[in-house]
């Protein structure tokens, strides 16, 4: 990463740590797309001096994007009290990645003094996004453009940007060539608000973070009124441009139906297990149209068309799923139903 030419700037600041801190009080899966928001943390132009090594790191995220898969796996946690009273906690986040086919998976597990320590499993694929929380049940959504669970959620977003980092040799880790770097306090700009102490190792090819480690002492004034003690990052990148599988909960609804549409579609509506649209092609050519495009995608006609005057099913299988093809007419007006459904084993 090219230095920037000073260390020491007047700029705006937001403390992230407390930020993390919020965290703990919040749903795992309600994480505030603009956190200072949510945390109350205050901007506010300073003049900081930052680190006195040569080495920038200002995007965490930097580098994964060129990667066909990895692992990522961030464990944050808290040692220190609250009010006068103990308190410990750690999150794990695990998020699997491939670019292709696109999909990712996160999983997120909790332990100690949290007031929610549900586990939450996330998911996107093929175009749909899957959640569970706790015991309740997995539910799929179509994914809105700009809030993929990459861009909610991704861990290497959690971790605080680096300003004058010091070299300190290279190492090896998960099996990646990396350079080694060490910061402190100083390189996210906390002001002496706390003592940090932090190593980095980025990848010699690709530029991506493969270890980020960053133990954070503080009190009242850092954290938030009532609360000291120790937060720590435990980052890494692992299983980098290897094979990873995807594994979707059992009771997760099927997702976005994959089938062509008459050419004059109009009055579209996909939604996850469900496509639906009209068009002025007559039931018969419909029906036609059907039978020969569905077994060419992999699918096995189980249910031959049911015809009446108004309406045909049919019904195909492909693996664990069915698909159910609803054709009616009136007025003129034809509409294509396609329903999707998973098999429970």
């Amino acid at each position: 990463m090219k230095p920037y030419p000073s260390k020491h700037w007047a700029i705006i600041l937001f403390m992230f740590m407390p930020i993390l801190i919020s965290f703990a009080c919040l749903p795992s899966t309600n994480i505030p797309s603009t956190a200072t928001e949510e945390s109350g943390a205050v901007s506010a132009e300073v003049d900081v001096e930052f680190g006195p090594g040569a080495f920038n790191f200002p995007d965490t995220s930097a580098g994964l994007a060129d990667l066909s898969s990895y692992k990522a796996t961030l464990i944050i946690s808290f040692n220190g009290t609250r009010d006068g009273q103990t308190q410990q906690w750690s999150k794990t986040y695990i998020m699997l990645t491939t670019k292709e086919p696109p999909m990712r998976q996160l999983t997120i597990e909790k332990t100690g003094d949290l007031s929610n320590l549900d586990s939450v499993f996330m998911a996107e694929a093929d175009g749909t996004d899957y959640e569970r929380s706790g015991e309740n049940a997995c539910t799929a959504t179509v994914i809105e453009e700009g809030n993929s669970l990459g861009d909610r959620l991704e861990p290497a977003r959690f971790l605080t940007f680096v300003i004058g980092a010091e070299e300190a040799g290279t190492e090896t880790v998960n099996d990646v060539a990396s350079d080694k770097y060490t910061f402190d306090e100083r390189a996210s700009g906390q002001l002496n608000a706390a003592q940090s102490t932090g190593e980095m190792l980025v990848a010699s090819e690709g530029g991506y973070i493969v270890k980020y480690l960053l133990t954070t002492q503080g009190n009242a004034d850092y954290f938030g009124e009532g609360i000291e003690g120790t937060l720590t990052l435990d980052y890494q990148v692992s299983d980098v441009n290897v094979p990873i599988t995807f594994d979707l909960l059992a009771d997760c609804p099927a997702g976005r139906v994959d089938a062509p549409l008459l050419p004059d579609a109009s009055n579209i509506l996909n939604v996850a297990g469900v496509l639906s649209y009209d068009t002025s092609t007559n039931l018969t050519e419909a029906v036609a149209f059907y039978q020969e495009q569905i077994p060419s995608l992999g699918w096995t006609l189980i249910v031959e068309p049911a015809f009446s005057e108004t309406d045909t099913l049919m019904k195909f299988t492909r693996e664990n799923q069915t698909m159910t093809v609803v054709i009616t007419t009136d007025a003129g007006v034809t509409t294509v139903t396609i329903l999707l459904e998973k098999v429970q084993e």
